[in-house]
């Protein structure tokens, strides 16, 4: 199976395998911003934590050939119960980020969400990714709302994601960290 795979990744055998390779891969203040968390990473850790106490329950013996991953979620079915969370800014990680990931999503059938910071016209994003979501961050008048769900709305998007977890900015340490280490003078 490994033949298949460009040379790149034919090392990355498990999930794990992503962070080492993206740390050689990409420049230091991105990598900070993608592998970090806001503060001290306290939540981060817990949460990471909680999902690693849950584990696969093997049945053997049991007929598989006729299982499926497919979900309905808001009245459709995808492929598998989960799909591309949104993540602000991803066009400075690839060239047109959030369009590559738009379009995976849609070959996997799967949602991606696109994020309300995205460098992307949300427009552009949606015509090349039919499984696509809108991801938001409400402004505070009620104008700027309605413009935004308009627009959304416009552009063909039939889920909105609403993000109410963070009422002011987020500290990302992190950031802070890796930009200054980035550019010590040696």
């Amino acid at each position: 199976m490994t033949d298949t795979l460009p040379r790149h990744l034919r090392d990355i055998l498990a999930l794990e395998d992503f962070e080492p390779a993206a740390r050689r891969y990409l420049p230091r203040p991105l990598y900070g911003y993608v592998s970090g968390a806001a503060e001290t990473s306290a939540t981060f850790r817990d949460n990471r934590a909680v999902y690693d106490e849950y584990a696969f329950l093997s049945k053997c013996l049991v007929n598989t050939s006729q299982r499926s991953q497919q979900a309905t979620l808001f009245g459709k079915t995808y492929a598998a119960p989960f799909g591309i969370c949104p993540m602000g800014m991803g066009a400075i990680l690839a060239y047109q980020g959030d369009i590559m990931l738009a379009r995976a999503a849609a070959a996997e059938d799967i949602p991606m969400i696109l994020a309300g910071s995205s460098l992307i016209r949300l427009e552009d994003v949606k015509r090349e990714g039919k499984t696509a979501w809108f991801q938001a961050y409400l402004p505070g008048d009620q104008v700027r709302i309605d413009a935004l769900v308009e627009r959304v709305a416009a552009a063909g998007y039939d889920t909105l994601v609403i993000t109410v977890d963070t009422p002011v900015a987020a500290n990302r340490e992190n950031n802070t960290r890796t930009l200054r280490l980035s550019f010590v003078p040696a």
